[in-house]
């Protein structure tokens, strides 16, 4: 697979990774690449507006580049599959390092009023302070998780086995294209079967729960 930057890639097979299946549900027979192209531009990843922002931030980013925010049919589009990736950045201050430092302004704080505490409101405000001068020198840590869409059989293959990516995958490509995912597996199989009503207290057992129609909002 060729990238639209001259390098010959193949992204979807990068290393040792493993993928999570998923089944797109009751999708629409007129679906269209276009529109899905421009969903993924009207939802692509943003950087935060302001650097001082901790938290996790994510979006829809270019398959061969996690800086690209641009989506077109010749980058995105190979026969039968929209390839793109969701990047995940997560902005955390050192929590050592913001205690060591909030000590010692509190400890400043006390010298220079005499006092033998400080109010809990004070080092909380303290605390902000410190948070807004040191989160804009701080980079976040930035992952970016492959997807391959097979439009044609309406399977999605996310490249993450974090359970907790999965779950953002799942809500961040329902908000965007307007559709439902569950997980393609022996228990997806097993809940689609005709018999699965006879079947619920044994699948129950397993602690799953995308197999119920009720889950897949």
């Amino acid at each position: 697979m060729a990238g639209p930057y001259g390098e010959r890639v193949m992204p979807l097979l990068k290393g040792a990774m493993g993928a999570n299946r998923y089944q797109v549900v009751d999708p629409p027979d007129d679906l269209q690449r276009d529109d899905l192209i421009q969903r993924l531009n009207e939802n692509a990843f943003k950087e935060p507006f302001s650097k001082a922002t901790s938290g996790e931030t994510l979006g829809w980013v270019n398959l061969h580049n996690l800086c690209v925010t641009e989506f077109s049919s010749e980058d995105s589009a190979y026969s039968q599959y929209l390839c793109f990736a969701l990047r995940v950045d997560n902005k955390r201050l050192p929590a050592k390092l913001v205690r060591a430092e909030l000590e010692l302004r509190a400890d400043n704080w006390m010298k220079e009023r005499g006092a033998d505490r400080i109010p809990s409101r004070v080092k909380r405000e303290l605390k902000e302070q410190l948070e807004l001068e040191l989160l804009p020198q701080q980079l976040p840590s930035v992952n970016a998780h492959d997807i391959c869409w097979d439009l044609a059989n309406h399977r999605v293959w996310f490249f993450s086995n974090s359970r907790k990516v999965n779950e953002s995958f799942r809500h961040r490509f329902g908000q965007t294209f307007d559709l439902d995912l569950v997980p393609v597996g022996v228990v997806g199989a097993m809940g689609r079967h005709p018999l699965v009503d006879t079947w619920l207290h044994r699948l129950d057992a397993t602690g799953h729960s995308d197999y119920r129609t009720e889950h897949r909002a």
